[in-house]
């Protein structure tokens, strides 16, 4: 290793108020990637390893104490250092050459949007690290806000990354949270089965075992058994809001459609970044089973980032709560759907001046004004409006102003019969991860003439994918008695005669 020499002291600050400003730091050090190997007490050397997959990656915060104050290696000529704090201040860079033994610099950025004035918060709904010990949840809180960040939910689970239970928490319940004026850490599960699939408790009171079954982890349960509906009705009786993971896309035979259409699911968590499904929870809507999205980033897979990228909640849920800064007001504002999703451009939808979540009602087939925007500090790719799962025609005006990119539509769509509509979009690819931003809308709903939103199409294919598998765990499910196999059997039967009614 090349010895160090003296040290660059570095301060992150708004570009309008000159206020210091926590935020994320990368380094490139003569064109290529570089991480110091220590920071001051004003700064955050934070490195997330996921053992299993063997992916490794360092993040850098500069906090708002003092300035960070970082060795650099001996013969370089040239550091560049861009800052970036979450999705609505505009990542910027400077770049220094180091001719002296010491440097130091004041990195402002711009801020182009204040959603939290407007009552929106930004959760990390899908975390995987350690909490043990409260003390360090300083460390965690100034995270969550140095990438722009309300909430996060860090997930015990069984499994994957090593065999044990990993990602524990200090205490559950309220014993467990952590808060500040602005900032929440919550304790929260990921409860896995390898056949039915994954699901997210946020939120809950206590852990429910067995963490995980089909075999996952160690140690091991074999069984198919408990039935994922009845750890989600348990999450939903312990206050927490329970969901479907990655869209439901994990487990050899999952049961989330019938979990969905029974209601013991709260949410469909349509993205990690690198899981992106929609398919399944646009056919769910199709049938009339509304579930907001949510995202969250599923780390420490996939830890890479680009440096404009924030590291926790490169993939996020916006929430409208309001001004309250109280832990429930964020399950409430879920409830009432008020959510879009994003890794990058910030969404926004109205239909007949109502925004997202709502329902409007017409007495006979008519037009409504649908208008909504796209918007990042980041070339955009893709504006799309959304009826029943297909994409609609619709003009876009495409802006550029002081350099934030807003693509419009504004468009009076006649309606038919009674539809769901939502908006998504593609921003810049990410580079480090080969995927592009995402940003995509919770529904909002055009009922005709009181008629339900109905697909009776989509009804019979789930119908019989229910049956299929109602058919796997009758024949291959692995239960240590009958009865409960057929407690299992009987979800499917339930679900089953819920769709017929949706023909």
């Amino acid at each position: 290793k090349e010895r160090l020499k003296e040290e660059l002291r570095i301060s992150v600050v708004d570009a309008d108020t000159r206020e210091p400003l926590n935020a994320r730091l990368s380094f490139e050090v003569d064109g290529d990637y570089w991480a110091p190997e220590g920071v001051n007490e004003h700064g955050i050397r934070f490195t997330s390893i996921h053992k299993s997959k063997q992916q490794r990656f360092t993040v850098i915060y500069a906090l708002i104490t003092g300035p960070l104050r970082i060795p650099y290696p001996k013969g370089a000529e040239s550091i560049k250092i861009t800052a970036s704090r979450g999705f609505e201040y505009i990542s910027d860079s400077i770049e220094i050459d180091l001719e002296e033994r010491s440097a130091s610099a004041a990195i402002p950025i711009d801020r182009w949007s204040n959603l939290r004035d407007s009552g929106w918060a930004a959760i990390e709904e899908h975390l995987h690290y350690d909490r043990l010990n409260s003390a360090d949840d300083r460390h965690w809180l100034a995270m969550l806000d140095a990438d722009g960040l309300d909430a996060g939910h860090f997930m015990i689970l069984k499994g994957g990354m090593v065999p044990g239970i990993w990602s524990r928490q200090f205490a559950f319940g309220e014993a467990g949270r952590s808060n500040d004026e602005r900032q929440w850490l919550i304790p929260s599960q990921e409860y896995r089965a390898s056949a039915k699939g994954h699901i997210n408790l946020l939120g809950t009171s206590k852990i429910i075992e067995p963490y995980s079954t089909g075999g996952m982890g160690w140690p091991k349960v074999v069984e198919n058994y408990p039935p994922l509906h009845d750890v989600l009705k348990e999450a939903q009786n312990q206050g927490g809001y329970a969901g479907v993971a990655h869209g439901g896309s994990l487990g050899k035979q999952p049961t989330a459609i019938a979990d969905a259409v029974l209601g013991r699911v709260d949410f469909w968590e349509i993205s990690n970044g690198f899981i992106y499904e929609l398919d399944t929870w646009y056919r769910l809507m199709n049938c009339g089973y509304f579930l907001p999205p949510m995202a969250g980033t599923d780390l420490p897979n996939w830890p890479y980032r680009d440096a404009w990228q924030p590291f926790l909640g490169s993939i996020r849920t916006y929430v409208h709560k309001g001004g309250s800064t109280e832990f429930d007001a964020f399950k409430q504002a879920i409830n009432r759907g008020r959510v879009f999703t994003s890794s990058g451009p910030l969404i926004d939808l109205e239909i007949n001046g109502q925004p997202i979540g709502e329902s409007i009602n017409l007495a006979e087939p008519g037009f409504v004004r649908v208008t909504g925007n796209l918007r990042s500090p980041r070339p955009l790719r893709e504006i799309e409006l959304i009826r029943n799962g297909q994409p609609v025609d619709v003009s876009v005006l495409k802006q550029n102003s002081s350099g934030i990119h807003t693509w419009s539509i504004d468009t009076n769509l006649k309606i038919e019969e009674s539809s769901w509509i939502a908006l998504s979009g593609l921003g810049s690819r990410i580079n480090v991860q080969n995927i592009d931003a995402t940003a995509h809308t919770n529904a909002i709903r055009v009922i005709v003439n009181d008629e339900p939103i109905r697909s009776p199409e989509t009804a019979r294919e789930f119908i019989e994918a229910l049956q299929g598998r109602k058919n796997f765990y009758r024949e291959k499910g692995a239960y240590k008695t009958e009865h409960q196999r057929l407690q299992a059997l009987e979800i499917f039967d339930r679900a089953i005669r819920e769709l017929e009614k949706r023909l």
